[in-house]
């Protein structure tokens, strides 16, 4: 029997830091004493994610994060999207390798309706996929309508507006039409997270996290409303994970050069301070609850070949399905951690 292969896609427009989520949760796992198993990349995916840490952890003080041409290097001069690589991820028992998670990138531009080619490749994988990461670019979802008195006379033009660039950034309205396109007639159950990145500057305290999430809330309630519909909400798990993705840099101003595009501002607080990335592996947590809760469920496995092939491995690997459970138990509920939908299909 083949490996079984779990596909994960992460959705998110340019420049919202799908690698770098990626990236951290990869780098933070590394770190953990608790677990009982592995989690480690194939050959190709460690050496993206090699280079792109040893980035994060050589940036400065402060940094301008512009907007970004394709989601991993090299994406956006693909001839198509049958030339997409993976980031392979492999769980392994005592070196033996048992399940395959796949975290699908692509260019940001496959979002847009500008992009034919490219949201028809996103319909099909979000089809297939058994759990969606949707990366939110936190400043641009938050910060109100300030533009530098520096950098423009129009400081107060619309001073006040509440995330004046989550439309231009995170492109909610072309996920929610994404969704509509695949989530429809359901035969298995699904797993969306909403992640929120470079998140680091709203989640220092409880009352912080508690309103980011209320922003979330608000600004992807359409979203949110359509997964909740009766008619597919059984087989909808949804929940938040906010991510520090590099956990030293905090939001400190944002200007404008172009209008369209904004260049968002980050600083540390002190230069003493270096790459620490927070809480990465929780969503790493809240996939594996998804497929241990699968495990357990008879019904759904006698119609998907996937999740059957799931099955066997735990049935058969019974050290490797308590290792995988023990982890998962630890997950945040907290702090912007929450389960908005579907809690019966995430029980441990």
């Amino acid at each position: 029997m083949a490996m079984p292969e779990i596909v994960t896609t992460m959705l998110g427009a340019s420049g919202v830091g799908k690698t770098t989520l990626l990236t951290s949760i990869y780098e933070q796992f590394s770190k953990i004493q608790e677990v009982n198993f592995e989690f480690k990349p194939d050959s190709a995916t460690e050496e993206i994610l090699q280079k792109n840490l040893q980035d994060l952890q050589s940036m400065g003080d402060e940094i301008i994060a512009t907007e970004g041409t394709g989601g991993i290097a090299g994406t956006s001069a693909v001839a198509g999207p049958e030339s997409l690589p993976e980031f392979a991820f492999y769980l392994s028992k005592t070196e033996r390798q048992l399940l395959k998670l796949s975290f699908r990138d692509y260019p940001g531009s496959y979002v847009l309706k500008d992009n034919p080619v490219g949201r028809e490749y996103l319909k099909g994988l979000l089809k297939k996929s058994a759990a969606v990461i949707i990366s939110i670019d936190t400043p641009a979802m938050i910060e109100p309508h300030k533009l530098d008195p520096l950098n423009s006379k129009n400081w107060d033009l619309l001073e006040g507006r509440s995330g004046r660039w989550h439309d231009a950034k995170n492109h909610p309205e072309e996920i929610l039409d994404l969704f509509k396109a695949a989530y429809t007639r359901l035969k298995e159950p699904k797993l969306v997270i909403l992640a929120p990145v470079k998140c680091e500057t709203y989640v220092q305290t409880s009352e912080s996290a508690k309103k980011l999430l209320g922003c979330i809330k608000d600004k992807y309630s359409p979203l949110l409303k359509f997964l909740s519909d009766p008619s597919r909400s059984n087989n909808i798990a949804v929940v938040t994970t906010p991510i520090q993705t590099v956990g030293c840099l905090f939001f400190s101003r944002y200007f404008i050069e172009d209008f369209n595009k904004p260049q968002f501002v980050f600083k540390k607080n002190s230069s003493m301070d270096t790459y620490n990335p927070k809480d990465n592996d929780h969503l790493l947590r809240y996939l594996l609850s998804f497929l241990l809760k699968r495990h357990n469920d008879q019904q759904i496995y006698k119609r998907s070949p996937i999740l059957s092939a799931v099955r066997g491995v735990f049935q058969q690997e019974s050290m490797f399905e308590q290792a995988i459970k023990q982890f998962v138990k630890t997950r945040k509920t907290t702090d912007g951690f929450t389960i908005l939908q579907g809690n019966e299909l995430l029980e441990v």
